[in-house]
């Protein structure tokens, strides 16, 4: 055993660096692999655990149309069994708020006359703020996701716009209200003093309206009281209602994103370094092949020859593995409080789950590395003292390596026929084959990853270039109505028809139906409830896409989401029976779509379908508007916004999105950050490694092309000519695989959100420099490990 402890403790020592780096990509892949698991373990922990600490709504009901009387529905729900209900909360719309003296027009409002306590449902948490029952006159309680958006601070000073009037208010306390709480939302809650509401707001043009939380002790349950309701009451719920999994999902699809992808990148970095470890361990093998040799002449068996190797990867594990995981956890808490920060209290750290997994993935990683080191050691058994002492290697390898640069490959290349610099770089790379195979492998993961970060990274931030793709509209002009009770249609559609700008409009209007438990095939008895767009207009001209199919034009027509037809088991052709307004209605459906809102459980139909129902439907909440030229959207907008800013919010499609999906940038900017800078890092690494062991086995060759004339830096730049010219086909190779195969994976994990086939927006001459880092870190890799030529002499390179 001593005698193995010695000859481990030499071989770490003789190799200072090249164990270092080892050490260093075992750190970083437990690094990424203990990160991903603590990120994918606590998904979902913390907004499961303040919806239950909130008694958190699983469905929320507002009352804006005037169909349901909300008093009635109120006391339905609260009388019965296993169902809790809020108060019936009594709100005004508003949008746009003036802050710091900017003008912040995409955000809307909900002003809440607060109601006193106990609420029973959605109870507010305070973040930041002294808690009180009811906010201080003159004040308001802001959500902390609009918070975090704004950068706002209690005490801070801010100006909600009341038509052509601003009401400013000063905020008292920054809660947290897991319903309208989300990332990247551009709806708020704010709760305000009674005597301010009754003051300030209830005078407002236009009617209050309602709102209701409904917590279900058992969710599974809620088509059975929603089927009691419609039977009990005769009257079906008209109005609009919030899903539990629309409430939930934005909570949850950062995290999943980035969990999955440092998961995947963290396998794969894992993999990189253990065969890395193989790698070395072989040529470790094949350099002390003669002193193996004459150890085992010696009486050294092959189970403590595999023992040295073992003993000497089990420490180099220990020390990289225990930093690994401990820096895991930092990092890991460190990307979720950024992914749910709207959580978090008095910007305390969330409490992290799962170190014990942590744990056992970090014992996990310690086993593979021993198992790997095991099966490659193994090779010591066959080293033939004999041969080992009379040839340095076996027989076999050595008739292979005096023929391998003299195979027919060689020749057809054409050596002959090229520089001397190439040659030497080719040479190098041909002959070293296990090391070029993971050097053409490492640069093409790395530069798939960078360029995946970036595509996705600049397709949240463009997301206006794939609007349609998402399952929003693709219309250039965007107006939100504010105030539907007095909301001036006729004359908004008298100034659109007149504008000579404009070319053509559409109104959007959306509703809730409900799929007859009989038209689906994979959830019998239970009826799924799904959001509706109804659209006065073409959903051709204003950008709508399918991904199969068409949009509807008739009105016994409709397009379905991924959500439905997975759901529903229904494809294009199939019949679908959906009860709108408490009257069953039959579609063919012509199209299905993907769409991230809704989860893409919703549906698309014409106005002509909606009122053979109603036909005076006229309830529409948003209008689309596309102009002649795309240079005066902005113009348009803010003339429009400016005549109908008491009734609506008009921007551009590009003002609306980003103000949603800018947070969602900003979020995964760091995380694929810093994937992409550990990937680039591992591949400076191995390179640097695999370089420095192939050239300390051809010392003796290049001590002679010293000896013939050629300079240090000749040699070097042709060793690394080698490589650059080995990275760049791998960094081809990873930008298809970054654009083609890599976001399949991360589909996986879209798909249970709405999204099937991720829009990607491809900038290729962005994408090759981004790839082109991979390059110069092989480059540079390679470059740093043949200084061992500059600084040895030839006379030394030929002794040894």
């Amino acid at each position: 055993m001593a005698v193995m402890f010695k000859l481990s403790l030499s071989y770490l020592i003789r190799n200072k660096i090249q164990n270092t780096l080892i050490a260093l990509l075992l750190l970083l892949s437990t690094l990424l692999v203990s990160t991903a698991i603590v990120i994918l373990a606590n998904t979902g922990n913390q907004f499961q655990e303040m919806h239950t600490r909130t008694h958190g709504s699983h469905q929320i009901l507002t009352f804006e149309k005037g169909l349901n009387d909300p008093k009635v529905v109120h006391d339905w729900w609260a009388s019965q069994d296993g169902v809790e209900v809020s108060p019936l909360l009594t709100y005004r719309t508003l949008s746009g708020i003036v802050f710091d003296e900017t003008d912040v027009p995409n955000l809307y409002l909900y002003m809440f006359n607060t109601p006193p306590p106990p609420w029973g449902v959605d109870e507010l948490i305070f973040s930041s703020g002294t808690p009180r029952t009811i906010p201080w006159p003159g004040s308001v309680w802001i959500p902390t996701s609009m918070a975090n958006g704004y950068h706002i601070s209690v005490g801070d000073t801010i100006g909600f716009k009341t038509g052509s009037q601003t009401l400013n208010l000063n905020v008292s306390g920054i809660v947290i209200d897991v319903p309208y709480g989300a990332p990247f939302s551009n709806t708020a809650r704010v709760w305000m003093n009674p005597a301010d509401y009754q003051r300030d707001l209830a005078a407002l043009t236009g009617n209050e309206n309602h709102m209701i939380g409904i917590h279900f002790n058992d969710y599974s349950m809620n088509s059975v009281y929603w089927e009691r309701y419609n039977r009990e009451t005769g009257t079906p719920f008209l109005e609009s209602k919030m899903e539990f999994e629309a409430i939930s999902s934005f909570y949850l699809i950062i995290n999943q994103v980035i969990g999955f992808m440092m998961i995947f990148m963290g396998v794969v970095m894992l993999s990189i370094a253990l065969m890395t470890i193989g790698f070395t361990i072989s040529d470790a093998i094949l350099a002390n092949y003669r002193t193996i040799g004459i150890l085992k002449s010696l009486g050294l068996t092959s189970r403590r020859t595999i023992g040295t190797y073992v003993i000497q990867y089990a420490l180099l594990s220990i020390v990289a593995i225990i930093p690994g995981l401990a820096m895991s956890v930092w990092i890991s808490k460190w990307i979720i409080n950024i992914s749910v920060s709207s959580l978090r209290v008095d910007n305390q750290n969330i409490p992290v789950q799962g170190l014990d997994a942590t744990i056992l993935a970090g014992v996990l990683l310690f086993a593979l590395v021993i198992l790997f080191t095991v099966l490659y050691a193994k090779k010591a058994r066959s080293i033939q003292p004999v041969q080992a002492i009379r040839y340095g290697m076996s027989e076999t390898d050595n008739s292979r390596m005096a023929g391998k640069m003299n195979s027919p490959w060689a020749h057809w290349v054409g050596f002959t026929r090229m520089p001397v610099t190439a040659v030497l770089g080719l040479r190098h790379v041909f002959k070293n084959t296990k090391s070029s195979v993971l050097t053409l492998l490492l640069t093409t993961i790395a530069s798939s990853v960078l360029v995946l970060g970036y595509v996705l990274l600049t397709s949240i931030i463009g997301i206006e270039q794939t609007a349609a793709k998402w399952g929003y509209d693709n219309a250039n002009i965007a107006a939100v109505v504010v105030n539907k009770s007095n909301f001036p249609k006729a004359e908004l559609k008298h100034v659109l028809a007149q504008d000579l700008r404009i070319r053509n409009v559409g109104w959007q209007g959306n509703i809730t139906g409900v799929i007859s438990p009989e038209s689906s095939t994979t959830v019998k008895g239970q009826s799924i409830s799904l959001n509706l767009s109804v659209l006065d207009g073409s959903y051709q001209e204003l950008g709508f896409e399918t991904l199969k199919g068409d949009n509807p034009q008739h009105a016994n027509e409709i397009a379905i989401g991924v959500g439905v037809a997975k759901t529903s088991n229904k494809d294009l052709g199939d019949l679908i029976d959906i009860y709108i307004e408490g009257e069953k209605r039959t579609f063919l459906i012509t199209g299905i779509y993907q769409a991230i809102a809704n989860m893409s459980v919703s549906g698309r139909i014409t106005i002509d379908a909606m009122r053979s129902v109603n036909p005076g439907y006229g309830e529409f909440d948003a209008i689309f508007i596309n102009v002649n030229d795309m240079a005066q959207a902005d113009k348009v907008a803010g003339e429009l916004n400016e005549q109908f800013k008491d009734f609506a919010s008009i921007v551009t499609q590009k003002t609306l999105l980003d103000s949603v999906y800018a947070e969602a940038a900003n979020i995964l900017i760091y995380p694929i950050s810093l994937i992409g800078l550990l990937f680039i890092v591992v591949t400076f690494i191995i390179i640097f490694s695999t370089c420095r062991i192939n050239i300390r086995k051809e010392s003796r060759t290049y001590g002679i092309y010293k000896s013939l004339g050629m300079t240090s830096r000749q040699i070097r730049l042709s060793l690394t000519l080698g490589m650059v010219v080995l990275s760049a086909i791998g960094a081809i190779l990873g930008i298809f695989v970054g654009v083609y195969v890599l976001p399949l994976l991360l589909e996986m994990v879209l798909s249970n959100y709405g999204i099937v086939q991720l829009p990607l927006i491809l900038n290729w001459g962005e994408m090759i420099l981004f790839a082109f880092l991979s390059i110069i870190a092989a480059g540079l890799g390679s470059w740093f490990s043949s200084r061992i030529i500059r600084e040895t002499s030839p006379r030394m390179l030929v002794i040894e």
